[in-house]
């Protein structure tokens, strides 16, 4: 099922490189309250998520679990505003740091990459063995919107997946097709921003190579670290795309249509399972959505879907 959305920019700020920049890099207020869950990998790894529990939620309620994307942790501008608003809502909240981000920094020998849905269901089955009345609401952003699709897509069905319910935003979920848009000469300024956060991750694998574009980090570390053939192998075997025809888990997915370097016309050129429902917006960029929420004084139109989406999930028992 594929719908449109009305999203109604701020006078001003159409621009979907404007919306990138205000929705992604824009720091607000601070992280609720949280304590360490940390959760053992099979390969010796071991990732550090960040748990906010509100003192009045109880186990049989909504636990929302939250993916970064690319060069993000648990501290990315996104990831505190929504954990916050939930948290304020009444829901529990797990934010996840893939390999080596955020307070898992040193507990990871492998880099993460865009198709590690293995550690997403580990602590997933962590969270699940806690508390396993509370259902859970996994939410990937960008990056880990395809990671948390792969996962959902792996799933036999629904009591397999552990999940009630996934949504991803602005998912790249065919990561050729991502890569060669973001090196497009227009994207240079993601290209390049997203290459320096690589950086660090490359110079403990290859010291000394300085690596000159993303498709190169993919080539000479994701690929040797995790055993692919090469960049292509990855891309062809970690992208949730092929996956979306016979997925079933419940999911919902938004776009932008003019997502500077994620093309929402990936998820219209293959059949979609009845599971999927697709939702396109014309304005956004990539996770801005900077407009109008229909409440006062706020701006953050996908915190307010999100939230819609959340509210209206039935999980069964």
């Amino acid at each position: 099922m594929i719908d449109q959305l009305s999203f109604v920019p701020l006078p001003g700020f159409s621009s979907p490189h404007v919306q990138t920049i205000l929705g992604t890099f824009n720091r607000t207020g601070k992280a609720p309250p949280s304590t360490q869950l940390h959760v053992s990998l099979e390969d010796g790894d071991s990732l550090c998520c960040e748990l906010s529990t509100p003192s009045s939620w109880t186990n049989t309620q909504k636990t929302i679990v939250m993916i970064h994307g690319l060069g993000g942790s648990h501290n990315s501008s996104y990831m505190i505003r929504l954990s916050r608003k939930f948290y304020q809502i009444g829901y529990r909240v797990l934010r996840i740091n893939l390999r080596g981000c955020g307070s898992g920094k040193h507990l990871a020998r492998l880099p993460y990459h865009g198709g590690v849905s293995h550690d997403v269901r580990r602590v997933i089955q962590a969270i699940k063995k806690q508390t396993p009345l509370s259902p859970l609401i996994l939410i990937g952003f960008s990056l880990g919107g395809n990671i948390a699709l792969k996962l959902a897509g792996e799933s036999k069905d629904h009591q397999d997946s552990l999940v009630d319910h996934t949504i991803a935003v602005c998912p790249p979920i065919d990561l050729t097709r991502t890569l060669q848009m973001i090196s497009h000469s227009s994207n240079r300024f993601y290209h390049n921003y997203y290459l320096k956060q690589l950086r660090p991750i490359a110079k403990q694998w290859i010291p000394g190579k300085l690596m000159a574009s993303m498709y190169e980090f993919d080539n000479h570390v994701t690929a040797q670290a995790w055993g692919f053939k090469d960049a292509d192998d990855y891309y062809q075997q970690a992208s949730s795309c092929f996956l979306l025809p016979d997925m079933q888990a419940s999911c919902q997915i938004l776009f932008a249509m003019d997502d500077p370097f994620i093309d929402y016309k990936s998820v219209l050129e293959r059949p979609l399972s009845p599971s999927i429902k697709v939702s396109l917006s014309q304005y956004g960029g990539h996770m801005g959505f900077v407009g109008w929420s229909g409440r006062k004084h706020s701006y953050f139109w996908l915190d307010h879907l999100l939230h819609k989406w959340i509210a209206a999930t039935k999980c069964e028992p």
